[in-house]
């Protein structure tokens, strides 16, 4: 069976909702072992257990709160097995918690996204590859 826009349309919606619900092994169940992630501050990419990781500490401790809004998600099939997501995105979280313990808040206006999922035998989506980045302001 190929890989439908429906369905990668439906994983990109249950993603962010299990990220603004702070489901951590939610989200890592999203990441194929070899997945590669670059953050909307990142320098470079690093391994998506990783990037989980991080996330679990920043945004998923009981005082933080997140709220994510998208934008339309354009789907490009690659072959019948895999298909990149691009979209853009609002993201909105308070009381993260930031480099040396401290509290800080995040408002991304204008994010934009892109994600590679790929299908697994059992019919499930995972991501091989994700970019999140922000539009300059200038």
């Amino acid at each position: 069976m190929s890989i439908s826009a429906e369905q990668v349309r439906a994983e990109v919606g249950r993603f962010w909702g299990a990220f603004a619900a702070k489901s951590a092994d939610v989200i890592e169940s999203f990441y194929l072992p070899e997945a590669t992630v670059f953050s909307s501050l990142a320098s470079r990419a690093e391994p998506g257990r990783l990037a989980v990781t991080r996330r679990k500490r920043e945004y998923f401790h009981p005082e933080s709160r997140l709220r994510v809004q998208l934008g339309l998600i354009e789907v490009h099939p690659i072959g019948d097995i895999a298909a990149v997501a691009s979209y853009t995105f609002e993201f909105h979280a308070s009381r993260v918690s930031g480099a040396l313990g401290k509290v800080v808040e995040e408002d991304i206006q204008n994010g934009r996204a892109t994600q590679v999922y790929v299908q697994q035998a059992d019919g499930s989506l995972c991501i091989l590859h994700e970019h999140l980045s922000l539009v300059a302001k200038t």
